[in-house]
């Protein structure tokens, strides 16, 4: 409006001026004159110029006023086209918009789909998350929430949960959810046909349909983390009420389920040799909750994290599910990738099976062991300092965690020292090769006679006295490895079992070195990852397991080292087993009192560490890797890998711009 005013005014000032004060000179200037005073007499006092004025202006104006009128004028349309652009940025923003498709490698395979069986491999779990709904779930800031529930209550005694579920869920095949799918989840979990994960955690908990959308659980006794638990997946009965039981693992539903969480199956690929290599799912259309911006998700899977790092690099995946600390130099000088690091209560430690070695059941053995770790060295190489050190099995930052436990330190002087007063002598490389020998062979002999007393009358074979005894396979030691120990006739030799990802390679491998350092002959054994579980966890087929144990929200130790979990399904896999150590854990996990939970975990803790069950070694970082161009990633800290996913709604590609 200013510069309009200034405009007005030049105009008139200009008229006002020509058509009072000049005098004409020539018959030309003469009419000038009386055109001005023609254009002035037009005017209306106060009045701003009319067009028919206007059109008369150029004849008033000399070339230098012309050329100063038009810039004047390009001021002005210029000064309203900037306050227009001005006033729309400041009354816009930019808002996703539906669209897009995600694409995330995963280094392993799913098996089963399936939220009652997915519990000991990621990848299902991973799926089992987007594609089913659970009573109580982990939002994006890692709080436990409802998800089915829309409503519930604890008994005064927490030892009766009743929840209300909400209305008109349905499954991805359009059937109504009721309370019957949440029964029949909970009755196949606690089948021990179905040979389900969760069987622990829901023993003894009786569930029983109230109402018509109702349920309850009755606890035998109180237990305070109980919601924590229900985060598993419902399934639906009307499918795999069908199946028997003991057939539920040969299920084709367990690669195509049907859930009803916000994401479902759409489809998949295999390779000619029957090898699962991408999996498609699409958004729920009648999910009850948020609707996705991302239209689909694919998940490409590959044999090894160097696979699908070239997959990154070249374009055909946006995202990796997690990469070691060996790899993030290389996914860093990708410019699309961004890495993200996450907290996740997890602890990595060595676990020690007495029963499958009796040299393990010695105590100055297990102490010395612990102290030739440096697990500063091993942060620092397997996880390139992306991890802390620990001590005990609850973190920092959780309920019980032990600043003063009783520490190991990192101490080869008195760890050696301690073998020493143990009784186990030094010897020489040579001298163990001959030792091992001898008893190998001894052990053969003994072997050999018992098979010849079986079938001597029935073989026919002649053996002669002067024949060398077979000893099998040569011995094969590391002949850089300065000493080893030997006590009477038993040599100090233990076999580490770790899966074969590289962190945990390499973090093996530095923990070979360190008790090599102190005499001990270690044999290193690497398991691909799909057999880690059935293998060697299940049957508990180890001496020494270097593996990381995801403990959930909740510190409870329960599950991981109480005396009843010692066997497969249970987690127990140092297979300790202390009677006080039980109470302790029991009474903790029935008492809602903060501080009395405390102090009986901190008890706990201390029998822990005076028996060294375990090497308590590090709390790593997760590492993701997730293309810039996701947008609404919002996750900091998670409780399993698969809580990455906390938020999925929120993540887009596409934008619009909208008006306040």
């Amino acid at each position: 409006m200013k510069s309009l005013q200034k405009l007005k005014n030049f105009i008139l000032a200009k008229l006002k001026k020509t058509a009072l004060f000049k005098k004409p000179q020539n018959p030309f200037e003469e009419q000038t004159e009386i055109d001005q005073k023609l254009v002035f007499g037009l005017r209306k006092k106060g009045g701003l110029p009319s067009f028919k004025q206007l059109k008369q202006l150029p004849k008033t104006l000399s070339k230098k006023e012309a050329v100063w009128l038009k810039i004047f004028g390009w001021l002005i349309i210029f000064s309203l086209l900037f306050s227009a652009t001005s006033w729309y940025w400041q009354n816009v923003e930019i808002v996703p918009r539906a669209g897009g498709d995600y694409t995330e490698g995963i280094v392993g395979a799913p098996v089963y789909i399936n939220p009652i069986l997915a519990q000991t491999n990621d990848v299902d779990l991973d799926l089992s998350r987007l594609i089913f709904s659970s009573l109580m779930k982990y939002d994006k800031d890692g709080n436990l929430a409802p998800d089915l529930v829309a409503d519930y209550q604890i008994s005064e005694d927490q030892t009766v949960y009743t929840f209300t579920l909400k209305d008109n869920v349905v499954w991805h095949d359009q059937k109504p959810l009721s309370a019957d799918d949440v029964v029949f989840t909970v009755k196949s979990i606690q089948n021990q046909e179905f040979k389900s994960p969760l069987l622990i955690s829901l023993r003894g908990v009786k569930i029983e349909k109230t109402g018509d959308n109702q349920i309850s659980f009755t606890l035998k006794t109180p237990y305070t983390p109980f919601l924590s638990i229900l985060t598993f997946g419902v399934l639906p009965e009307h499918v795999w009420g069908n199946i028997p039981p003991a057939n539920s693992r040969l299920a084709e539903l367990n690669l195509k389920p049907i859930g009803s969480g916000p994401w479902q199956f759409k489809a998949l690929t295999r390779d000619r040799q029957g090898n699962l290599k991408s999996y498609s799912l699409e958004p729920n259309e009648n999910y009850y909750g948020d609707k996705p911006y991302l239209k689909q998700l694919v998940f490409k899977f590959y044999a090894g994290f160097d696979e699908a790092v070239q997959a990154l690099a070249n374009k055909q995946i946006q995202g990796i599910s997690f990469i070691p600390q060996d790899y993030t130099d290389q996914v860093a000088k990708n410019k699309n990738a961004v890495i993200k690091s996450l907290r996740l209560p997890q602890y990595t430690a060595v676990f020690f099976n007495r029963r499958a070695n009796v040299l393990l059941k010695n105590e100055k053995i297990r102490q010395s062991l612990a102290m030739s770790i440096d697990k500063n060295e091993i942060i620092n190489q397997a996880l390139k300092n992306e991890g802390e050190a620990i001590d005990g099995p609850i973190l920092p930052g959780y309920l019980g965690y032990h600043l003063n436990i009783k520490k190991y330190s990192f101490d080869l002087e008195t760890a050696n020292r301690l073998l020493d007063l143990d009784g186990w002598n030094k010897i020489t490389p040579k001298e163990y090769l001959e030792a091992e020998q001898k008893l190998k062979a001894e052990e053969e002999s003994a072997d050999s006679d018992e098979t010849d007393e079986d079938s001597s009358a029935d073989s026919g074979a002649e053996t002669s006295a002067d024949e060398p005894a077979e000893t099998g396979e040569e011995i094969e030691i590391d002949l850089d490895q300065e000493f080893f120990r030997q006590k009477k006739d038993s040599l100090l030799k233990i076999s580490l079992t770790t899966v074969d990802q590289p962190e945990y390679v390499k973090a093996a491998e530095i923990i070979k070195q360190s008790w090599q350092k102190i005499g001990v002959r270690v044999d290193l054994i690497i398991i691909e990852g799909t057999k880690i579980q059935q293998e060697v966890i299940s049957p508990r087929g180890y001496q020494a397991l270097l593996f990381g144990e995801i403990i959930g929200s909740d510190p409870d130790p329960y599950p991981f080292w109480h005396s009843s979990q010692t066997e497969d399904p249970g987690l127990n896999l140092a297979l300790f087993a202390n009677s006080q150590a039980d109470k302790l854990i029991i009474e903790a996990r029935q008492t809602n009192n903060l501080e009395e939970r405390e102090k009986k975990y901190i008890a706990f803790q201390d029998i822990l560490a005076g028996e060294i069950p375990a090497i308590f070694l590090y709390n790593p970082i997760y590492t993701y890797v997730i293309d810039k161009t996701i947008k609404g990633f919002a996750i900091s800290r998670i409780i399993l890998p698969a809580d990455r996913f906390n938020g999925l709604e929120q993540w887009f590609i596409k934008t619009k711009r909208k008006l306040f």
